[in-house]
């Protein structure tokens, strides 16, 4: 058998991406390229004498051109409107995306700059660090009122957030019956509540869509940096500030950190109380879409992972949510 075997997921190496890119950008000291993170997409650390960068490439059929073009312009509209972000660092030929011809077919890349300082570990008693991220969250929707793209993305709603998921999931519940049912009618109770609310009566705009710890570093005096825009798009507000109590809730760090991102987010922009109520229903639907998230991509991610401990405590999270914050109110 002489061609390649099919592939959907390659690991490219290090060596070649750092002398490819160092072609590509105008680098004058030289390169050390290393793998750091395999998640939806493949994360490289590139550094120079100088400077530390870090290298998306994006996983193929992830992202299209489109949506990658999109994330791009609102990095660039928020670095010009003051807010501290990571941005695509611009090529040779003028451009911010590049391709590299991987076993799987063609993949998108781009570098972008290093964002500065600490990560905030969930165990920390950080609240002002917390208070900082509602405030930038908060300027970020509010300055987004203007940005405009002509290019594509995939919004943040219903079929995003509850119907691909449950369609992801349910191979992989075949063999548990009951927690399928579950998940079955409890997504049909978040679809109620959006109908009955109704979900066009939230403020609606553009959304980073993964605000947690793990997407922010703080220097001093908790000056934030943000960065990894790839879950991007338009959505609901109230959506993108529950991924911030949904994260913390993960962690064992709601009671302590929620109250200071919100009161840090209101300091810059009002939220109608309708969008305040909506939150936990948008906590629930945002464990939904990590659950179809890890199971959607399966085939890249692997399933040894995603086994009966896996889905019991995502169940888990899903059952103990509902009873202490939907039940009374759906």
């Amino acid at each position: 058998m002489n061609e390649s075997f099919p592939a959907t997921h390659s690991i490219l190496s290090s060596i070649a991406l750092g002398e490819a890119v160092a072609s590509d950008y105008d680098f004058v000291d030289p390169i050390d390229c290393q793998f750091f993170l395999m998640g939806v997409n493949d994360t490289y650390l590139l550094k120079t004498k100088t400077t530390t960068y870090v290298l998306r490439i994006y996983r193929k059929g992830w992202r299209s051109l489109s949506e990658i073009q999109y994330e791009l312009d609102v990095l660039l509209f928020l670095q010009k409107a003051g807010i501290a972000v990571s941005v695509p660092i611009q090529r040779k030929d003028g451009q911010l995306i590049g391709t590299i011809h991987a076993p799987e077919g063609v993949r998108f890349l781009v570098l972008f700059s290093y964002a500065l300082g600490r990560e905030v570990a969930y165990e920390s008693e950080d609240t002002d660090a917390a208070y900082a991220y509602g405030k930038i969250a908060a300027q970020i929707h509010a300055v987004t009122e203007e940005f405009r793209s002509p290019h594509q993305r995939t919004g943040l709603d219903l079929e995003h957030l509850i119907d691909d998921p449950l369609r992801w999931i349910e191979p992989m519940l075949l063999h548990r019956a009951e927690d399928w049912a579950y998940i079955q009618a409890f997504a049909e109770r978040l679809r109620q509540w959006g109908r009955s609310l109704p979900l066009s009566s939230l403020e609606e705009g553009f959304c980073h869509g993964d605000l947690h710890w793990g997407n922010v570093r703080v220097q001093e005096n908790n000056i934030l940096t943000l960065f990894d825009f790839d879950c991007c798009g338009m959505g609901w507000r109230a959506y993108d500030i529950a991924v911030f109590r949904w994260s913390a809730r993960l962690r064992g760090k709601e009671e302590e950190q929620w109250s200071a991102f919100l009161r840090g987010y209101r300091e810059v922009r009002n939220v109608h109380e309708m969008d305040i109520q909506a939150i936990p229903y948008f906590v629930a639907m945002r464990h939904l879409w990590l659950m179809g998230l890890h199971t959607g991509n399966r085939e890249d991610f692997g399933i040894a992972w995603m086994n009966d401990a896996y889905f019991e405590k995502a169940i888990k999270f899903l059952r103990d949510w509902d009873a202490e914050q939907l039940s009374g109110l759906t």
